[in-house]
């Protein structure tokens, strides 16, 4: 009986929550923005939905091509695919509660730094190992890429060419963006192996899909989960504490092991420096003298603050350019013409990424040939077929898809015409923003040629894979670098052919990877 008066009250309280919410409530001016729903004005619910269910990225841009530039998608939600909302709310809005489902060991990393102060701070630890002028000029990371792509790389896909095997590219993609992370972080000898190690590599991409998952209540919804927990109900899966601990676990035993080298004064020789480790850990010391951790943080705060970095990298690093190298190999092989033209270009710059070097003459990646670490970043850098390649792919499928939220500041502030009161929360999809074809003609199509025509400036403005401003992806340099350089070497060396790309269309999630995670190709030598 109580149901029933229940379910017979609630239409009616509805309604008259949203009259006097409309009218009197602080939310009156978002009134003027067109709703993507028509109960989003006093409920979250359908947006909830649509997260959940996975139609977040497709929903969203759907309603921008009915509704216009800005659409509410919640009582205090709104959503805005222009240049200048862009530049607005990705200027100095600060982040909101979404950000600390990224907390690794209790303890925040630079993304989950909620206000701009403390991520200004924080990011002043290690920002300069990820500046662009350091990353092309670092010998370290020209060695580690040397030896992975020609010790375990390029010998697979041989290997293919030689036997007619084929390979699961996204699985390939991933291990080397883990390893090629890792090694900047805590040195070659000291990262993951995970392009020989197929168990390590498995179990990682397991857990982390896991978590994935089973923390989506604990980011939407942080308030009610925390709350919930406190009386003894668990949102999050056991599965996915399970998968975090597993993680945190395999990067604190990274830490330790390259942390005691450094303290006993024996890294080993053949590894190249721990460049990332070394910056943070000593960073975060001299910053301790000056400002000393309050007793809340703990006596661990120090190594936790930099394992908790560590493991954002790691995460950050192998997922968003595994799945991009794995779309722009996609692209290539429907577009054989276009791939053609590439190795062209590749093969013009000296000395070239030809491999086997022993066989090849001269060869970047020969012994005999000694040229500045910048040598290859730079060219490849400079190379418009190869640039416009991941720039398209990074387009037409940006991995992380969907909106990051920022929060209106105090005051409120005007959003394309709009007025935003103080705390709404607006953010920008890269899913939509690629999208307008007011700008990218065509939009649903791969052209990487838009990319060299009269209308690059244009189109590179609105290019938002990356995020901008201050809280912009540290890590874009040394992930555009090397997407570059592990497209290079086996173009170069290689053409690719689709034997299964089943499923390759991306989920409609924060992170949009293949749905079927995977892409299988076969390749042959040229």
């Amino acid at each position: 009986m109580a149901f029933l008066t229940l379910g017979l009250l609630l239409p009616p309280l509805l309604l008259i929550l949203y009259f006097v919410q409309k009218n009197f409530g602080r939310l009156r001016p978002l009134n003027a923005i067109p709703n993507a729903h028509p109960t989003v004005p006093f409920s979250s619910i359908w947006l909830i939905s649509i997260r959940y269910r996975k139609r977040e990225n497709r929903t969203v841009w759907d309603a921008h091509k009915r509704l216009g530039p800005v659409v509410r998608l919640a009582p205090e939600e709104v959503s805005v695919c222009t240049l200048d909302g862009l530049k607005t709310i990705y200027g100095d809005w600060e982040k909101n509660a979404w950000y600390e489902a990224f907390i690794n060991y209790g303890t925040p990393p630079l993304v989950a730094k909620i206000h701009s102060g403390p991520h200004s701070a924080h990011k002043r630890l290690f920002s300069n190992v990820y500046s662009k002028s350091y990353v092309q000029n670092s010998s370290d990371i020209s060695a580690f890429n040397s030896r992975i792509l020609t010790k375990k790389v390029l010998p697979k896909i041989a290997t293919s060419a030689t036997t007619g095997a084929s390979i699961d590219v996204l699985r390939l993609n991933m291990a080397f963006s883990m390893d090629t992370m890792s090694a900047y972080e805590f040195g070659s000898a000291y990262g993951t192996d995970f392009l020989d190690d197929e168990d390590a590599c498995r179990h990682f991409l397991e857990a982390f899909a896991v978590v994935k998952n089973g923390f989506f209540w604990a980011g939407r919804l942080p308030t009610l989960t925390q709350n919930l927990e406190r009386i003894g109900i668990n949102l999050v899966a056991q599965a996915a504490l399970d998968g975090q601990a597993y993680m945190e676990d395999m990067c604190w035993k990274l830490c330790s092991l390259v942390h005691t080298a450094i303290e006993n004064n024996s890294i080993d020789p053949t590894s190249t420096a721990p460049v990332v480790y070394v910056q943070r850990f000593s960073s975060q010391t001299k910053s301790m003298e000056k400002t000393p951790p309050s007793p809340t943080e703990g006596p661990d705060f120090l190594r936790k603050s930099v394992a908790s970095d560590m493991l954002c990298h790691l995460i950050a690093g192998h997922e968003t350019s595994g799945i991009n190298l794995t779309y722009a190999m996609y692209e290539l092989s429907m577009h054989p013409e276009f791939q053609t033209a590439l190795r062209a270009e590749l093969r013009s710059i000296n000395p070239p990424l030809l491999f086997p070097p022993s066989t090849s003459g001269r060869s970047a990646f020969s012994p005999s040939i000694v040229i500045p670490p910048s040598a290859i970043p730079r060219a490849l850098d400079a190379l418009p077929l190869l640039n416009a390649t991941l720039y398209e792919t990074l387009r037409l499928y940006p991995p992380g898809a969907a909106g990051q939220p920022r929060v209106a500041p105090r005051g409120g502030a005007m959003l394309h015409g709009f007025m935003l009161p103080e705390g709404v929360v607006a953010h920008a999809a890269p899913y939509s923003v690629h999208r307008n074809e007011e700008v990218f003609e065509r939009a649903e199509e791969w052209l990487p040629e838009r990319w060299m025509g009269e209308r690059k400036k244009e189109v590179a403005e609105w290019f938002w894979s990356f995020g901008s401003g201050s809280r912009g992806c540290i890590g874009k340099a040394f992930a555009m670098q090397e997407m570059l350089v592990m497209l290079a070497a086996v173009y170069t060396n290689y053409s690719s052919y689709i034997v299964d790309a089943e499923g390759i269309e991306p989920v409609d999630e924060f992170i949009a990877g293949p749905r079927a995670g995977k892409l299988i190709l076969r390749f042959e030598k040229v």
